[in-house]
């Protein structure tokens, strides 16, 4: 069940605590019922920071990518992605996170995902 559009409010967010008061308040509209039908590690444990919600993103990523569950369980784990694609994101794009400055996430802006430096 598609609970509401977030896109228009996660636009609309100007600072990653905006952001993650989002996350709280689209978990929070899920019922328990629908929790217990998300594949494994599809449900965060705790979402607190900007690098918990673009871990988490990735997570639901490589869950998605490796899907092999029941087909009653894929419209939820898509919702879920999507959401915390677009949250991460925006949180990236507001780039007020508490990382030293040069990195995003985590990653040196002189790297690549790889680990690679960039030219």
């Amino acid at each position: 069940m598609v609970r509401r559009s977030w896109r228009t409010e996660l636009k609309s967010a100007t600072t990653a605590k905006d952001v993650l008061g989002l996350v709280a308040r689209f978990q929070a509209e899920w019922p328990a019922d629908e929790t217990a039908r998300l594949p494994r590690g599809t449900w965060p444990s705790r979402i607190a920071t900007r690098a918990d919600l673009l871990s988490h993103a990735s997570v639901l990523g490589g869950l998605h990518a490796h899907f092999e569950g029941p087909a009653a369980a894929l419209p939820g784990l898509q919702e879920m992605l999507l959401f915390f694609t677009h949250a991460a994101v925006r949180i990236a794009q507001l780039g007020d996170g508490a990382e030293p400055e040069g990195t995003a996430g985590g990653v040196s802006s002189g790297a690549s995902i790889s680990g690679k430096s960039a030219p």
